[in-house]
């Protein structure tokens, strides 16, 4: 008879233990991203200037701190493409572009930290997050899309989902292997423009 191997928990966020609680987070957070994503729980702790058993009140592990980074980066996500699509100056295609910048170019972390978020960090950790962030994303986007395009398709939110996956398939494949990469600047363009087909159906 075989054995189902034990399912991998994700580590919960940080629990508030005192008053001011979410300062030391975000200095903890601060530093692990600083530090990169080497760093001990030893150094973490020195660069965030608390204590070490402070620190484990909050996060018993690495894994952890990654975890909550993870989170962080899809709740920012969603802040850009909402302060995007509050801008009155873009046109379609310049959203597209600017939508995808902000995917490609990622939350300021360095190659090999988000390189460790997308693969170390298993897909169950990070499924509580993101399914939501996505949902809203994507909400927003196909809001945003209907409003402006100049004859939104009637399927428009099948072509915003497989949109957004052309952009995370891009991202994750750049992450993965960046010597294979084309620069920047030239997969911002072919993604942009093979996005913005895909929502209208236009060359």
């Amino acid at each position: 008879m075989s054995r189902k191997r034990p399912v991998i928990q994700e580590p919960p966020p940080p629990a508030a233990h005192r008053t001011d609680s979410e300062a030391i987070v975000e200095a903890v957070i601060g530093a692990a991203i600083e530090l990169g994503p080497q760093a001990t729980l030893a150094s973490i702790a020195e660069r965030a200037g608390v204590g070490t058993a402070s620190l484990h009140r909050y996060f018993p592990s690495t894994a952890a701190i990654f975890a909550e980074v993870s989170r962080q980066t899809y709740r920012q996500l969603l802040q850009q493409v909402r302060e995007l699509t509050s801008r009155s100056d873009l046109d379609p295609r310049e959203m597209v572009e600017a939508v995808c910048r902000v995917a490609l170019a990622g939350p300021g972390l360095s190659l090999e930290h988000r390189r460790r978020l997308n693969t170390e960090i298993p897909l169950g950790w990070a499924l509580p997050t993101v399914e939501p962030v996505y949902r809203e994303v994507l909400d927003e986007l196909v809001r945003w899309a209907k409003a402006h395009l100049p004859d939104p398709p009637p399927d428009l939110e099948a072509r915003v989902f497989v949109a957004f996956g052309i952009v995370r398939g891009a991202v994750l494949l750049s992450l993965l292997f960046p010597a294979l990469a084309p620069p920047m600047e030239t997969t911002l363009g072919i993604v942009s423009a093979t996005v913005y087909r895909t929502l209208t159906g236009n060359q």
